[in-house]
């Protein structure tokens, strides 16, 4: 079915939906509030809204829940206390008018022996409770006010220490301390999942924007290094994205206009007995609506659809199905005219065309008051289809054509139980199965006329592959405070492909020792290794000698790498505190050529072609990171960060090389300023203005080979200098300016972004230039205004 008549289709759809149900709601607070080791509710816990006069305070129900009705528009602190429990607060709670503000909280016991401890929402801890360090916590409200972000969490993160930033605006890569961008890993509701990206590849961890709307995400994680025991398949860094639940009480729904797509999504009760929930998210591109309109070509094309329902169980329990989708093509044409072709890329045309698939269903169930199992099952698949050609001056590509498709799935499996012992020792143990399934083929065609590949034979093809195999992953880790002021975490997470019988063992360590009540040093250390792409493995080459296929790199083993952290944490004040935090980590078993100085921990893609490859290389990477933060709170908030470090890598010919994110310092400093406007109680209007200043040092890429680039008239890159050439320095400016407006039966949003503004065009790749003969840079996109508005209601 034509792309265009689905987006008509559902947005008619959820469009009578949202009309359907409009009527004006009353500003509300729920919320809900659990014990964080074993997942029961949190019964007559008192919850106070601070510096309310008089004091505005309720109790948690027998079902851990809350309500605060008719509280008038602003921002709150929400306190909640519990004997035996940490003080939680959860800081500057939007209300709005028309729309409920749903909140999920989860109390630590209190094994402190120091008098009022308190955490706070701003304190970035993460879901994960044996990550002491190099992991963060970041509310989905930052993705919006965050300049730069685009609402896309992978955008976002770039602002974080250690996080490689990326001038260009239509690309969403992420580099972790030097590593590859493949070494960052996307999980869902505790399992892994295919890279979630529109126009991303298979073995990749970016694209141009994540394939859901950040109006599904509740607060998510991103950790940097020295991942706990349940994480694995991971070098570089961990997206760890949770869906939210859908509002079990009131319909509510969202539309969003803007430069990118149209964006809408609906939410509500699915029952009136207020156990259950359904959440809907759709998007389609603007191009995509451009392009329908007015049949252009050469334009990308993108939409998705995301979704969760969530269902309560008796004895606490809860069922959840979620699922995302998401399509898109990009084409490039050619330019037609012979006598304009001055470089590669002149002649040069693409299609790509991918689509990606996620769907899982989760099962959590209480056993007693000291444990709980959950279980899921998760369906996960990609297809990329490519077509890359030249056109020769009789406009025919000659040797130059190559038709790519990949087709990935897996099926899996995931079961943990978590058990607290006391209030000093909680365990977890859990086994994840994966079944991998793989169908590769590129082929090139030696003789072939624009868009067929009729004359294709076998010695046309560079590379097929189909099989099939399960991996195995295993972990158990427990939690012990040894006294009030230290905490140990000890874990092991095991790996099993059975494609190769390579197995890894793998111990994880984290330690924290509390100096005080508002200072920590903080220590932890981990083994971890990533398998290749499962085509790698499978992937196969025509021989001109055996008149046959024979696979290649079927011996491979994992890529390692031992982790090495110490941290030092100081909480000023509830909003304000800073870290410090130094790291190592040592690569080796690292997948490289054979018979040239490329590698992957390098940064080097072998998506496309096809090599000889083992575990000759190696690679370090090691800094120190610096953070300083001041939540929002009083209408501003400000955040920065230094980061210097160096990355490089070593090939099999023992030559120590740049990775090609080896930046070596980024600063980052982020302010953010908000204004109330109107006087009237309940009818106030917010202005805020923010800024972004991003400086970094240069990253690397591959120079073209001019003598074989001028015998064969197009592109030959250069594998025996990787990473032999750097861009400039960068410094990146980035500001919007946020209107939001209430009224009586829904609020808005109007959001104007500035990207880049300072146009510092990154350098992005070389292109042949076909009349001089000689090598051209290209760059990236440079400043880039986007504008959108939401409305809610």
């Amino acid at each position: 079915m034509n792309q265009g008549i689905i987006a008509k289709t559902v947005f008619t759809v959820l469009f009578l939906i949202c009309i359907y149900s409009l009527k004006s709601q009353s500003n509300t607070i729920r919320g809900e509030v659990f014990d964080k080791s074993t997942h029961q509710p949190v019964i007559g816990a008192t919850v106070i809204i601070k510096d309310s006069n008089p004091v505005v305070a309720t109790s948690t129900n027998e079902e851990g829940r809350f309500i605060f009705e008719n509280i008038p528009v602003g921002r709150y602190d929400i306190e909640i206390r519990f004997l035996g429990y940490l003080t939680f607060i959860q800081k500057s709670v939007q209300v709005k008018n028309a729309e409920e503000t749903l909140l999920s909280i989860k109390l630590t016991i209190n094994v402190h022996e120091l008098n009022e401890v308190t955490i706070t929402s701003d304190q970035r801890i993460v879901t994960n409770e044996a990550a002491l360090l190099s992991a963060r916590s970041f509310k989905v409200e930052e993705l919006s006010s965050i300049p730069g972000g685009i609402d896309d969490p992978a955008r976002m993160v770039r602002k974080f220490p250690g996080v490689s930033p990326n001038a260009d605006v239509l690309t969403n890569v992420t580099n972790v301390r030097g590593n590859a961008t493949r070494g960052t890993r996307w999980r869902l509701d505790d399992m892994d999942i295919y890279n979630p990206n529109h126009f991303g590849l298979l073995d990749g961890s970016g694209g141009s924007l994540t394939i859901f709307s950040q109006k599904l995400l509740t607060n998510t994680d991103f950790y940097s290094g020295a991942f706990p025991a349940d994480f694995g398949n991971a070098l570089g860094g961990v997206f760890d994205m949770r869906f939210r639940n859908g509002n079990m009480n009131k319909k509510q729904h969202s539309i969003q206009i803007s430069a990118i797509g149209l964006d809408a999504s609906t939410e509500g009760p699915m029952n009136k007995k207020g156990n259950s929930s359904y959440l809907i998210n759709y998007r389609y591109s603007t191009t995509g609506l451009v392009e329908n309109f007015l049949n252009l070509g050469g334009i990308p094309v993108f939409q998705d659809i995301s979704f969760k329902l969530h269902f309560k169980t008796k004895g606490n329990g809860a069922i959840n199905v979620f699922g995302l989708g998401g399509i898109s093509s990009m084409t490039n044409i050619p330019e037609p005219d012979s006598s304009k072709w001055n470089s590669t890329w002149s002649n040069f045309g693409s299609l790509t065309k991918s689509a990606t698939g996620t769907a899982g269903v989760t099962y959590l169930k209480p056993i007693n008051k000291k444990t709980y199992i959950k279980t899921t099952a998760l369906g996960t698949g990609m297809k990329m289809t490519q077509l890359r050609y030249y056109l020769d001056y009789d406009y025919i590509t000659k040797d130059t054509t190559r038709v790519g498709n990949d087709k990935d799935y897996k099926f899996s499996w995931q079961g943990f139980i978590n058990h607290k012992f006391s209030n000093k020792h909680t365990h977890r143990s859990g086994i994840i199965l994966n079944y991998l399934n793989s169908d590769v083929n590129y082929m090139e065609a030696e003789n072939d006329t624009l868009n067929t590949l009729n004359g294709t034979t076998l010695v046309d093809t560079m590379r097929y592959g189909q099989g099939s195999s399960i991996l195995i992953q295993a972990y158990s880790r427990s939690q012990f405070y040894l006294s009030s002021k230290c905490q140990l975490n000890v874990g092991i997470h095991s790996m099993l492909l059975t494609l190769t019988n390579e197995l890894s063992v793998e111990p994880r360590l984290s330690f924290r020792y509390r100096l005080n009540k508002s200072s920590s040093i903080n220590f932890a250390y981990g083994l971890h290794s990533q398998m290749e792409p499962f085509f790698t493995y499978i992937s196969k080459q025509y021989s001109n000698e055996s008149q046959s296929f024979i696979r290649q790199n079927h011996d491979l083993k994992f890529n390692k790498a031992q982790h090495f952290n110490i941290a030092y944490f100081k909480k000023f004040t509830q909003q304000f505190r800073i870290g410090l935090e130094t790291y190592y980590q040592q690569q080796y078993n690292m997948v490289t050529a054979v018979n040239y100085p490329i590698s992957r921990v390098g940064g080097y893609d072998f998506t496309f072609e096809s090599f000889d490859l083992n575990n000759g290389g190696k690679g370090q990477n090691y800094g120190v990171e610096f953070s300083a933060e001041r939540s929002f709170n009083k209408d501003y908030y400000i955040l920065g960060n230094a980061s210097i470090f160096e990355a490089n890598y070593t090939a099999n010919d023992g030559i120590t090389r740049n990775s090609s994110a080896n930046a070596r310092y980024i600063f980052n400093l982020v302010f953010g300023k908000e204004w109330r406007i109107g006087k009237k109680k309940g009818k106030f209007n917010y202005l805020s203005i923010n800024l972004s200043g991003t400086s970094s040092g240069p990253q690397y890429f591959m120079p073209l080979d001019l003598q074989k680039s001028v015998e064969s008239g197009y592109y030959q890159a250069d594998y025996n200098q990787p990473n032999a050439l750097q861009q400039n320095p960068l410094t990146i400016l980035d500001a919007s300016i946020i209107y939001k407006r209430n009224r009586k039966k829904s609020n808005s949003q109007l959001t104007l972004q500035a990207t880049n503004l300072l146009n510092n065009r990154p350098i992005v790749g070389v292109a042949f230039n076909r009349e001089n003969a000689k090598q051209d840079i290209y760059f990236g996109t440079g400043f880039l205004p986007i504008i959108s508005w939401r409305i809610n209601f």
